[in-house]
């Protein structure tokens, strides 16, 4: 895995995601998390997934490219999770409400092909 500087739009393939380019969503002050996604059933749905450069490692939405399907309000909240404070409430439960909007599991290695067609 060697670290990549990336920008909200860039399109990134992955080696173990196929050819289809995931898009850049939402990138964290730091730089440190960054959200993707892909467009799947002809725009009505999409696959994310989230690189964590801190933890070396890049987790799936899992539903295992079946995609969720994309509403404005999905958009919009990953944007406030970036930029707002406080974002958004921790629930009694104590889990962040990040969760409400996607929840990242099945971690694996950083494998990038390509960022906007280049290796």
């Amino acid at each position: 895995m060697t670290y990549r500087l990336l920008a909200l739009g860039d399109k990134v393939t992955f080696y173990d995601a196929g050819r289809q380019p995931f898009n850049v969503r939402a990138i964290s002050p730091d730089q440190q998390t960054v959200i993707l996604s892909r467009p799947l059933d002809d725009g009505t749905s999409a696959e994310y997934t989230m690189i964590d450069w801190q933890r070396g490692a890049r987790g799936s939405d899992g539903t295992l490219g079946r995609g969720i399907r994309i509403t404005s309000q999905a958009h919009h909240r990953l944007h406030r999770f970036f930029t707002s404070r406080p974002v958004l409430p921790v629930s009694e439960s104590g889990v962040p409400a990040t969760q409400s909007v996607l929840a990242f599991g099945d971690w694996g290695p950083i494998l990038i092909a390509t960022v906007n067609g280049r290796p």
